[in-house]
């Protein structure tokens, strides 16, 4: 998830500042690079750690090469002109997860090699490798789905339509739609995807069947579960929907469990289901998107309404784009860790000790759950005290279940402690949904405005050496605020520093074209000019601005040509450009 927002937050110039054979051979010595530290980084981790830490840490680190990809080789460049983008634009999307999926095979190829090598590992590398890519493909193929499905809804030939999937409320109920389906419809891709089959009859089958049908809990399959290896000791509930939902075991499980161990772990899962565990992990899922949709906008008006965030922001403008992307794309990713990690994870731990609890509920004590752990941790390669982020350690959870077994009264006082927990969450969620709209956000767009004006008036006064793009940014200030004298004046000024400047003969063309102030339309002027711009620049926006004024101009065909020729130089704006052309065919048709 944390790749997906450094690819989509990477800009995509109109062409990368490498040529690709450049881009190819830094590609090949980057990842090279990555290769031999992953390898000499797991050979010293046999002597000082746990190699399986230091992995989990390094699959961490692969997002550094995609950074490097995305940010400094600029990638995204070269993928915008990949065949197909303008119709699905999440080829890129896929294309960008499909580097980071390649940098953690490299890295487990490196893993198991190293491990190989010692005698650590029996498995072939060709088992390794499937086992790990099929624990994370049910999740990409129900990515792929859902985005592809989100494209074809994005290409419907329908302005009023498009207009709508726009709208706050119609972003809600289609991110609440994606939720059903993906709750839906995860299950059984999981169930296939990771070679699920059906628990074979006998005694053990009866023994959970009855256990759930004991505790009114509805299924559609006892399932076995082929994890790799024998190491791998575990259960799980599959699915919120009685009718998609499945009861999983590993065969490892199942093979060194006693039957009154395996009802006891199956207590667990159960619970999970009792406490709507998995209900609560979609509601955080939604409560984050909510949350961050409603304050995203607030927070960066109020962020440049300040001063000192503005002087900082002017002086990004002459950094690479490359860095000022990455670094606005920055705090969305850190916000995102901090809440899935700590807030979110605060949540999953305590989710677990609650479903250990239940155990009390269905046997009367904790011991045979407390065998079951103890063998989990000694198969698992002795891990009893490895911690975990969204689990508690085997050696706190005996530890927490044998103090409750010493003192009953704990429970009940868990219990209210993780309900006023969640109390608290919804509260603290339900203020910042709310809040946002009791905000002086537009005082605070107008001080913004006002800072920004005085901040590069300020900078023009004290700099002998005139600077075009500063004039060109107070232009567009004006622009905005519909103040076409001053937005006018501002670009005639750089224009006299820069005649030959696309950008300022574009954004003159563009108020002459469409400005709703009659004093301001000039349909021949918006013609002359950004004629002239689109021969010193020929790309989409400026295209756009031509094809607009062709149309003022009532040259309606011309203006459909020009259209669709930005639409092939800009895939990455194809919905704006598709609104543009729409809009002049049905003048022509009218």
């Amino acid at each position: 998830m944390i790749a997906l927002i450094l690819v989509v937050g990477a800009p995509s110039g109109p062409e990368p500042l490498l040529s690709c054979m450049t881009i190819l051979v830094l590609w090949l010595l980057k990842t090279s690079a990555w290769i031999c530290l992953t390898v000499w980084l797991l050979n010293r981790s046999l002597a000082t750690r746990a190699p399986s830490l230091v992995l989990e840490k390094l699959q961490w680190a692969s997002l550094i090469p995609l950074i490097i990809d995305f940010y400094l080789l600029e990638i995204k460049s070269l993928l915008v002109f990949l065949p197909g983008v303008s119709f699905f634009p999440t080829i890129i999307e896929i294309t960008g997860i499909s580097l980071f999926i390649l940098y953690l095979i490299l890295l487990w190829t490196s893993y198991w090699w190293v491990l190989r090598r010692k005698g650590l590992l029996k498995s072939p590398l060709r088992e390794d490798l499937g086992f790990r890519l099929r624990l994370i493909l049910p999740f990409l193929v129900l990515y792929l789905i859902l985005s592809v499905f989100s494209d074809l809804l994005g290409v419907i030939p329908s302005g009023k339509f498009q207009e709508l999937l726009k709208k706050p409320f119609a972003e809600l109920i289609s991110f609440t739609l994606f939720l059903i389906l993906i709750l839906l419809f995860m299950p059984p891709i999981v169930r296939t995807m990771w070679g699920c089959v059906p628990f074979p009859k006998g005694p053990l089958r009866t023994l959970i069947e009855n256990f759930l049908k004991r505790t009114n809990i509805s299924f559609r399959e006892i399932l076995l579960w082929s994890l790799n290896g024998e190491k791998y000791c575990t259960a799980a509930v599959l699915g919120l929907f009685p009718g998609f939902r499945y009861i999983l075991f590993t065969p490892c499980l199942v093979r060194h469990l006693l039957p009154q161990e395996v009802e006891a772990v199956l207590s667990h899962e159960v619970a999970h289901i009792r406490h709507r565990h998995l209900l609560w992990y979609a509601f955080f899922l939604g409560t984050y998107t909510v949350v961050l949709y409603r304050l995203i906008d607030p927070l960066g008006t109020w962020l440049i309404s300040r001063r000192l965030f503005l002087e900082i922001l002017t002086r990004l403008q002459y950094w690479p784009d490359t860095i000022s992307s990455f670094l606005a794309v920055l705090p969305l990713g850190i916000l995102f860790v901090l809440y899935f990690r700590f807030l979110m994870g605060y949540f999953m731990r305590n989710f677990e000790r609650q479903a250990d609890l239940s155990v009390f509920g269905t046997q009367g004590h904790p011991w045979n759950l407390i065998n079951a752990l103890e063998k989990v941790a000694l198969l698992a390669g002795n891990i009893r005290n490895q911690p975990n982020w969204h689990h508690f350690s085997i050696a706190k959870r005996v530890d927490f279940l044998n103090r409750i077994a010493r003192h009953p009264e704990l429970k009940d006082q868990y219990e209210k402690k993780l309900l006023l927990s969640k109390g608290l969450f919804i509260g603290i969620a339900g203020l910042l949904i709310i809040i946002p709209g009791l905000l002086p956000t537009q005082s605070w767009e107008d001080s913004a405005r006002s800072n920004l004006t005085k901040l590069y008036i300020e900078r023009l006064a004290s700099n002998r050496e005139q600077r075009p793009e500063l004039y060109i940014i107070i232009g567009n200030i004006f622009t905005q605020k519909k103040e076409y004298a001053n937005a006018v004046n501002a670009y005639k000024h750089a224009l006299d520093l820069e005649p030959e400047n696309p950008e300022i003969l574009n954004n003159i063309a563009w108020i002459y074209a469409t400005a709703d102030d009659p004093e301001f339309q000039k349909p021949k002027e918006a013609l002359m000019l950004a004629s002239k711009a689109a021969r010193l620049k020929p790309e989409g926006y400026i295209l756009d601005t031509l094809a607009e004024s062709f149309f003022v101009n009532g040259y309606v065909e011309k203006a459909i040509e020009t259209e669709e020729e930005a639409l092939k130089k800009d895939p990455s704006r194809t919905d704006y450009y598709r609104s543009q052309l729409q809009r002049f065919k049905k003048a022509a048709s009218d």
